[in-house]
């Protein structure tokens, strides 16, 4: 009984390690996405023309990869928290949270333009 029950903490222990020993990688950044940044590219899968942003920002409709976004894509490289984008000026419209370390690599309808942006 006594060999049955280290047995099977043994092969328990042996799960463990090699869960950890495959847990996958955090994601890099794409490409031209500058740390601390939430990074707007003009195509699909974090190619083409990049613009960064780096705080709240009440107005993005300067900026042509924000504002032209749907057909494009959006990573957040932010250093502590989520984002959320708008598509209105001022945090107004529709509003949608990117978490810190991941992305949206191909932007479609729902999203066709972001106007602001929040951190956290």
């Amino acid at each position: 009984m006594f060999k049955r029950s280290l047995a099977a903490l043994g092969t328990a222990a042996g799960l463990a390690v090699a869960a950890l020993a495959i847990a996958p990688a955090a994601q890099a950044a794409p490409a031209g996405c500058a740390s601390g940044g939430l990074c707007a590219y003009y195509t699909s899968g974090y190619t083409g023309n990049v613009q960064t942003v780096f705080q709240d920002n009440a107005d993005l409709t300067m900026y042509a990869n924000f504002y032209n976004i749907q057909g494009g894509s959006l990573y957040n490289n932010g250093q502590s928290c989520s984002v959320r984008v708008y598509t209105g000026k001022g945090g107004t419209g529709a509003g949608y949270a990117l978490n810190r370390g991941t992305g949206w690599s191909t932007i479609g309808s729902n999203l066709p333009h972001i106007s602001s942006n929040y951190w956290c």
